[in-house]
């Protein structure tokens, strides 16, 4: 009996598991489809800091890729990656580098950012971003 009992908790638990997996980014309360990525970033070396940045590209983003990467992130692998209501946080590792984000969406709008640290040649490199984004529009044909 107690063999049959701990079989079906077990079971149980699993299928929560799986259940929650699944469901676990559904519920983010965002528009998928074509986003526009606003980043503002500072950089720091040292004692020197490098002036601000910003930047806009566009990219298709669905649910299950709520992380906005770059091409230079293709080199990067994203290793954990949580989502807790509408908010995802991830952390990066690349081979010379690491960096963890976060994002808050809110339907066709986000708000994160995203910290990073390198080193290379002994000389830490440390990059802050300012992440927005603004949904614009179904994905079109030629990015999905």
């Amino acid at each position: 009996m107690k063999n049959v009992t701990r079989r079906t908790v077990v079971l149980f638990a699993f299928i929560l598991l799986c259940a929650g997996a699944t469901a676990h980014s559904a519920g983010v309360d965002m528009k998928e489809g074509e986003w526009e990525v606003s980043t503002e970033t500072t950089m720091k070396m040292g004692e020197m800091s490098m002036p601000s940045r910003t930047n806009k590209v566009t990219k298709c983003l669905t649910r299950e890729d709520l992380v906005p990467k770059t091409e230079k992130d293709k080199e990067c692998k994203i290793v954990k990656q949580k989502v807790t209501g509408n908010k995802v946080s991830w952390r990066m590792e690349c081979k010379k580098a690491e960096g963890e984000g976060e994002i808050t969406y809110r339907g066709t709008a986000y708000n994160g950012f995203f910290k990073m640290k390198t080193v290379e040649e002994g000389q830490t490199m440390t990059m802050d971003m300012k992440l927005a984004g603004k949904y614009l529009g179904p994905c079109p044909k030629s990015k999905k």
